[in-house]
């Protein structure tokens, strides 16, 4: 809806989120991209843009981040609970309906096979470098130079800024000061 309302001059995105979904944020990250293309986004991180929140603040063309705002954790991680027996105590029964080997590599009641855990493997490798690759380009770094900061590691604002991670410490009212630059905005132009 902003990319099409000619109204909106520049975009500050405020991001208070630990992350979620790696589909999820490759999403909104492709359609903040194309909103980018319309108008300058800047990104404000509250406390906290880590992870899925980080790889969102990628469409971004300035980061800024609070000198304690929790951040990076560029990574990817899968969790499977095997709850199987917990549903027996319980004295809930269960059966799956399957068709096809893998059709329950997600399900609570087993653990991964040696196949399905190099399924996972492969799944979560290709995320990462997709991770990586978002942050190397919207950083202007190397990936190698991303993954030495990467791996999951979650750094402060200031720590961040320190790795090339954001681009300025302050409030939103820096990042909204910045949006305003970037759309050539006079410092009354109304926030909608």
């Amino acid at each position: 809806a902003l990319a099409k309302d000619d109204s909106v001059g520049a975009v500050v995105l405020f991001i208070d989120s630990g992350g979620g979904a790696a589909s999820a944020a490759e999403a909104m990250t492709s359609a903040l991209e194309a909103l980018a293309k319309k108008c300058p986004v800047v990104v404000y991180m509250n406390t906290v843009a880590a992870s899925g929140g980080y790889y969102v603040a990628t469409a971004g063309r300035w980061i800024v981040a609070q000198p304690g705002t929790i951040t990076g954790s560029i990574g990817v991680t899968v969790g499977k609970p095997i709850t199987n027996d917990l549903f027996e105590r319980l004295k809930v029964n269960r059966y799956d309906f399957t068709r096809g080997r893998n059709v329950n590599i997600l399900s609570d009641r087993v653990p991964f096979d040696d196949s399905q855990r190099d399924i996972m493997r492969h799944l979560i490798e290709q995320d990462y470098a997709l991770f990586l690759q978002r942050v190397s380009d919207a950083r202007g770094m190397t990936p190698e130079a991303v993954d030495v900061v990467g791996g999951g590691r979650v750094w402060t604002g200031e720590q961040a800024l320190n790795h090339g991670l954001v681009d300025e410490l302050g409030g939103f009212s820096a990042a909204l000061k910045r949006a305003r630059d970037y759309a050539d905005l006079p410092e009354h132009a109304p926030i909608i």
